[in-house]
């Protein structure tokens, strides 16, 4: 393993710091093209095309995140076995997991497309933009099988300290899809249906660049058809650590794309909005999301070698940086509403109906922040049930719940959706604190067989 990929060694913060800022860079092409996504379609189809995409995204969001906790399991198990000096073991944690979710996609691919009309209904998509959602949706489902295989490299990836080939393989490809995106829906006019089309291509060439790299740069995978086997320790192990991870990310996007259903009751325009707004979200949290994975990246291979004391420095370190600046985000949200709802589009009827709901939406920055860096310590020292109940109860019974209460019962209308948003990561961040003071996170769950033949 690259000495730089070491985290149990070395000043805690500029190793932290240093093996983050490539996952964070990453973050960043990625929220760029979001917004440049957003943006595009918004001033080309309107409130119609935003709402459109929006609802689709979360869809797609709901499918996409049963691989990102599994592929986080894999992260974990590859961090431990590179501290054991297991390396040649990596392989049979990839091959497991790849098999395992090319059947999974085909199955969630096939599931959705011939579903996608009763399930847009469900979450009461506004008459002008059903059409276009349709489109979206069937046609980025295509690409599931692109960004499970994408997420399960990228994963095992860092989890041996490798976060800068991920962060390359995402620039290059946030670029193409951008100007895949211009093209597709400016040029040829092919609406959001471009938009999709672009996007699939853009997740199959950067599934190929993480191929030809994994290939060609290291031994960890050889892509021949007999390594794609199951091996039942490591597969359990993975399942173990990252199936509560994925259903605590099924719940906060299942939980989502609920909130999506009260947010469209308020017209097209409110719907485009939320759109906006969440595609603000993914700036304002995408340092803290990147210093969630160093964490935990670094709590694995810590607890593996009797280091506990360095991963309470790292999120001390962590939590200041992340926090630091989801506020400069909340700050400008406060300040410059308006200005913020221009990025995406010149509809005024879009920014009127949004601004009390991104004042009240941001307030969740900055406590977001401090909850994703005890997520990284919990998660890497393998209590991901516990990250799992926080999701679960953030997500529906805490979310859900106040935003229809805001909503429907106190007639806070549109704007109380967006203060059940701050309501959710206050009481998960109150579990986790007194969880991280218990000190039980310093004894690893991460426990594993470094050989098999299963």
């Amino acid at each position: 393993m690259d000495e730089r990929g070491n985290l149990t060694t070395g000043r805690v913060g500029k190793k932290l710091i240093a093996f983050c800022v490539p996952i964070i860079f990453a973050n960043l092409i990625q929220a760029i093209y979001s917004f440049a996504d957003m943006a595009i379609i918004g001033h080309y189809l309107g409130s119609g095309g935003m709402s459109a995409v929006s609802m689709g995204s979360l869809i797609s969001t709901v499918v996409l995140v049963v691989v990102a906790g599994l592929s986080n399991g894999g992260s974990i198990i590859s961090a431990q076995l590179i501290r054991n000096g297991a390396q040649s073991e990596i392989r049979r944690v990839l091959g497991s997991m790849l098999s395992m979710f090319t059947v999974i996609a085909i199955i969630i691919t096939v599931c959705v497309i011939s579903f996608a009309e009763p399930i847009l209904r469900l979450i009461n998509t506004p008459p002008a933009a059903f059409r276009y959602a349709v489109q979206y949706l069937v046609i980025c489902m295509i690409g599931t099988i692109f960004v499970y295989w994408y997420n399960v490299l990228a994963a095992v990836l860092r989890g041996v300290g490798d976060s800068k080939t991920p962060m390359i393989i995402i620039a290059a490809t946030a670029v193409l899809n951008i100007v895949l995106d211009i093209i597709a829906v400016g040029a040829l006019n092919l609406g959001t249906a471009g938009a999709a089309m672009a996007t699939i291509f853009s997740q199959f060439i950067s599934v190929v660049l993480v191929c030809v790299l994994i290939k060609r740069k290291t031994t960890l995978f050889d892509f021949k058809l007999k390594s794609f086997t199951i091996h039942k320790n490591y597969l359990s192990a993975v399942v173990r650590i990252g199936l509560p991870q994925s259903i605590q990310f099924l719940f906060a996007a299942a939980g989502a794309l609920f909130l999506g259903g009260l947010v469209n009751l308020y017209g097209v325009e409110a719907s485009a909005a939320a759109g906006a707004v969440g595609k603000i979200q993914i700036f304002a949290n995408l340092v803290s999301q990147g210093i969630m994975v160093g964490l935990m990246t670094m709590t694995a291979q810590n607890l593996a070698v009797g280091k506990p004391e360095r991963v309470i420095k790292g999120l001390r370190i962590g939590m200041a940086f992340s926090t630091a600046i989801s506020f400069v985000f909340f700050a400008f949200c406060m300040l410059f509403p308006m200005l913020s709802f221009r990025i995406f589009t010149s509809d005024a009827a879009v920014a009127a109906a949004g601004v009390g709901y991104l004042r009240c939406y941001a307030f969740s920055f900055v406590i977001e922040a401090a909850m994703f860096c005890m997520f990284g310590i919990i998660s890497g020292a393998g209590y991901t049930p516990l990250t799992m109940c926080c999701g679960i109860l953030s997500a529906f019974f805490i979310r859900y719940g106040f935003a229809w209460l805001f909503s429907n019962v106190l007639l806070w209308g549109f704007e109380g959706i967006g203060l059940a948003y701050v309501a959710a990561p206050i009481v998960t961040s109150v579990i986790c604190v007194v969880f991280l003071l218990s000190g039980k996170w310093k004894v690893s769950r991460v426990k594993i067989q470094s050989r098999t033949d299963n």
